[in-house]
C-alpha cells in the first residue's frame, strides 16, 4: 500500500485515493481552509474538470495519468514562496528517473520534458485560513499516451511514448518522496540550496527563448535562475529578471519591452 510505503521510507504523507473527482486541487485547497495539517495528499484515477497554471485543462483518461495534489504548510513568509513552483518541479523530474521514467528537464516556471515536449505540470496555489498559510502543489503527469488530449499534438508526451513506461503506483511513491526530500532542503536553506540540481535540468539554458507576459513578450538568452525563482533572461549586455510569465524557444522577432534590468 502505497501509505505504508512512504511510512517506511519517512515520508509523513496522508495519501487519500480518489476514482473520480472533479479537481484534487479545488479537494485539497478546501481540507487546507478548514485546517487540515500539512501533509495531505488526494490522488485521484480521474478528474472531470482538472487544471493547469494560467487557467489551462488538464484532460486525462481513466488511469493514464499521475494527478495528485499535496498539501504544504512552509514556515518561510509568504513572499519568499516564489521558488516553490521550480522547487516541486524539480522533484517531479527527480521522481520520475527514480520511477524507471525518461531523463525529464525542467521547464520555467513549473514543467518538466522529455525530449523537448510536456510530460509533467505542476500548479501551486497558496491561501491563507484562519490566520495559516498554505501552499497547495498539484501535479499532473502524462503515463500513457492514449489518455494525452489529442489537441496537444507535438506538444506533449508520456512516459510509455518516451520508452520509458512505468507503474502508477511506484511513480506516485518516487515522485511524493522526491517532492518530502526537495521541500525539506527548500525550507532548510531556500531555493539557493537546489539551485545548482535545478540550473543542471534547465530546458534551454543558454539558448534563445521568448517569454510571454501578461502586455508583451520578451526575447533574450536563457541564463537560469535568481535565487527567488526568478527567470534570469540576457538581453543585450544586461540581465532581466522576469518573475512570472511562460517561455519557448525562441522562433522570430520578439517586442521587447522594460523590465527590471541589472548589470551582466
Amino acid at each position: 500500500m502505497l501509505s505504508q510505503e512512504l511510512a517506511a521510507a519517512g515520508v509523513p504523507y496522508r495519501v487519500r485515493l480518489q476514482a473520480r473527482v472533479p479537481s484534487t486541487q479545488d479537494l485539497v485547497l478546501a481540507a487546507a481552509r478548514a485546517g487540515e495539517p500539512e501533509g495531505l495528499v488526494v490522488i485521484a484515477d480521474h478528474q472531470t474538470r482538472g487544471r493547469g497554471r494560467a487557467g489551462h485543462s488538464w484532460i486525462d483518461a481513466p488511469g493514464t495519468s499521475l494527478m495528485f495534489s499535496l498539501l504544504w504548510r512552509p514556515i518561510w513568509p509568504v513572499t519568499g514562496w516564489g521558488s516553490l513552483s521550480l522547487t516541486a518541479g524539480l522533484a517531479v523530474a527527480e521522481g520520475i528517473e527514480a520511477a524507471g521514467g525518461p531523463v525529464a528537464d525542467v521547464k520555467w516556471p513549473n514543467d518538466c520534458l522529455a525530449g523537448g515536449r510536456k510530460l509533467a505540470g505542476i500548479l501551486v496555489e497558496t491561501g491563507m485560513s484562519a490566520g495559516s498559510a498554505s501552499a497547495v502543489v498539484g501535479v499532473g503527469c502524462n503515463v500513457a499516451w492514449a489518455g494525452v488530449d489529442p489537441g496537444l499534438g507535438p506538444e506533449a508526451t508520456a512516459t510509455d511514448l518516451e520508452g520509458s513506461p512505468v507503474d502508477l503506483t511506484e511513480l506516485a511513491g518516487a515522485v511524493l518522496t522526491s517532492l518530502h526530500r526537495r521541500y525539506r532542503e527548500w525550507s532548510a536553506g531556500g531555493f539557493d540550496a537546489l539551485r545548482p540540481a535545478w540550473t543542471a535540468r534547465c530546458a534551454w539554458l543558454g539558448r534563445r527563448v521568448v517569454v510571454r507576459l501578461p502586455d508583451g513578450h520578451l526575447e533574450g538568452e536563457m541564463l537560469g535562475v535568481d535565487s527567488d525563482g526568478s527567470l534570469r533572461l540576457g538581453v543585450g549586455r544586461g540581465e532581466v529578471l522576469v518573475p512570472a510569465g511562460d517561455v519557448s524557444r525562441a522562433g522570430g522577432p520578439a517586442l521587447r519591452i522594460s523590465a527590471r534590468t541589472t548589470g551582466r
